[in-house]
């Protein structure tokens, strides 16, 4: 009976055991794929020029996947799933924004600027968009 009772005992520490180590797993494992949805979602932001349609959402997405990379690199597996969600959200508003509301280019007046450059001294500057 003290057998019966004791591998009961033991069966409980090991499904306890289980538990904890996939509990641990869990941040490696939802980082990185969080990670590479991210990544995915910056290249489509890149392939429809959100660089240049929507700047501020795309560098967004670049630098928080840039973050959590690093923090991922420090087993911060936590910050590292907070920065992917970042980047993707940044990388996804960069899409809808380059394909529903395209950025022209900048509202500076390139010849005030250029006036400005030569008040201060300055050597003149290539203002032109691509």
């Amino acid at each position: 009976m003290g057998f019966a009772s004791n591998s009961h005992t033991w069966g409980r520490a090991g499904v306890l055991v289980a538990l904890a180590l996939l509990a641990a797993a869990c941040g490696p494992i939802q980082s990185t794929t969080r990670l590479g949805q991210a990544a995915v979602a910056l290249e489509r932001a890149r392939v429809v020029e959100a660089d240049k349609r929507a700047p501020y959402e795309y560098y967004s997405a670049r630098f928080y996947l840039y973050k959590a990379e690093e923090e991922w690199s420090y087993s911060d597996f936590n910050a590292a799933l907070d920065y992917a969600s970042e980047a993707r959200r940044a990388a996804e508003a960069a899409i809808l924004k380059a394909k529903e509301d395209p950025w022209t280019g900048s509202p500076v007046d390139p010849q005030l600027t250029q006036d400005a450059l030569k008040d201060l001294g300055s050597a003149s500057i290539d203002m032109t968009t691509e």
